[in-house]
């Protein structure tokens, strides 16, 4: 169907009539809740071991590296394999890392080193899980729904953000850590109770399938280099992740020692991004998105403007408030990152896309390190608002270089 007049019209909810959506979607709920959980548990741990912004910062760092380590790698096994059984495997190998952490951390011999090596496995899981299930909505339906798809798939995420911080940190001041990464656990093997009844992919002719890992890695960077809406979207990605992402690293640095909070009060500062993103997830999810790239601009600079006012304040209230604004500027971002890259390439290619915009998020980890350094030189506070500032710079000259990024025609 071609044609503004022939598109269906999008309801909130129209994909979950897929029922292998629908069923990952579920699926999802426990794996992005656990992700959430297990970054604000282990964050608010290494904060309580070593009392150092910087190695806070290592949390985030092991968490997201491996994004640019099996970025394009990651993008070719999705294509090569099947979609389901990549995220059966991995959610087994999160089972295992989990369950070997709960042990060190119910033994008392857990370390920053250990959580460092947990994190990075997990963020390994995560890295092929990324270009795997967004290449796998593809697969299940037109161009015109992804939209609807990705941003469900966006809500459920940035649901997640909104209630497992706070079940982190409600578990934490009452129960202490072993019970908090327990609950993490315990929604690992749920989730991989609801993937397991997914139904088999549709099968793709695969064209590339003839070709070593190594050929379809240089065919995604050909692809890269050659396909402009790509290129714009992952151009944006690495500077909003280098500037942007990393300041959830230094949440509860500032939660503790500006904001005077404690663990629950915490759970809440993280979670209020998840309710701005998944307000504004819900809304995109309703409409048929037509100006995809500027959605996708706008929503980067409204995002580092609301850190900026995050790094300015010491009003817990304020702080709240300027998070539900990153988390509206964070959704745009997100949902449209995905969808962009998707739709701008082949059907055989897309997990190779989305293993370019791992490659792109895999940006996140130095910024994370500067970030952290730069907070111990000065204060978290005053780094974050250099990084905004910066950011907001970078992105403008980006918009001022590729004209796709600020285009207000449909795209």
């Amino acid at each position: 169907m071609t044609g503004q007049a022939s598109t269906p019209k999008i309801r909130i909810f129209s994909s979950l009539q897929n029922i292998a959506y629908r069923r990952i979607w579920i699926a999802a709920w426990f794996w992005y809740l656990n992700r959430a959980m297990e970054v604000t548990i282990l964050s608010w741990l290494v904060l309580n071991l070593t009392d150092s912004p910087s190695q806070v910062a290592l949390v985030g760092i092991s968490r997201m590296s491996p994004m640019f380590i099996l970025g394009l790698i990651a993008g070719s096994v999705a294509d090569r394999f099947s979609k389901r059984k990549i995220m059966l495997y991995l959610q087994v190998v999160n089972i295992v890392v989990a369950s070997i952490t709960l042990v060190f951390i119910y033994t008392g011999g857990i370390t920053p080193n250990k959580v460092f090596l947990s994190t990075f496995c997990l963020g390994l899981t995560w890295a092929l899980d990324f270009a795997t299930r967004r290449s796998y909505f593809a697969t299940l339906f037109e161009d015109f729904q992804l939209p609807n798809a990705v941003s469900l798939d966006i809500a459920l995420l940035f649901m997640s953000i909104l209630i497992g911080p706070i079940i982190s940190g409600f578990a934490i001041s009452q129960w202490g850590f072993e019970f908090a990464y327990g609950i993490l656990l315990l929604f690992y093997l749920l989730g991989l109770s609801i993937l397991i009844t997914v139904p088999r992919e549709p099968e793709l002719k695969q064209r590339s399938i003839k070709f070593g890992i190594v050929q379809q890695i240089l065919e995604a960077l050909t692809i890269i280099r050659t396909t402009r809406s790509l290129w714009s979207a992952l151009t944006v990605t690495v500077a909003l992740n280098f500037f942007g992402f990393p300041f959830f690293q230094m949440v509860p640095v500032i939660a503790r020692d500006v904001l005077n909070s404690n663990a629950l009060m915490y759970g809440a500062l993280i979670s209020a991004s998840g309710l701005g993103s998944l307000i504004a997830s819900l809304f995109i999810a309703s409409k048929t998105i037509r100006r995809k790239h500027l959605l996708y601009f706008s929503g980067s600079l409204f995002m580092l403007v609301a850190i900026f006012i995050f790094s300015m304040s010491d009003i817990y209230l304020l702080s709240i408030f300027s998070l539900i604004l990153a988390g509206i500027g964070m959704s745009a971002f997100a949902t449209m990152q995905p969808t962009i890259a998707l739709q701008s390439v082949d059907p055989t290619l897309r997990g190779r896309a989305m293993g370019a915009i791992a490659l792109g998020i895999g940006a996140a980890p130095p910024g994370m390190w500067i970030l952290g350094k730069l907070s111990e030189i000065t204060s978290p506070q005053f780094a974050l608002t250099i990084m905004s500032i910066t950011g907001f710079i970078v992105i403008v000259i980006l918009g001022l270089l590729i004209p796709e990024l600020r285009s207000k025609s449909s795209d």
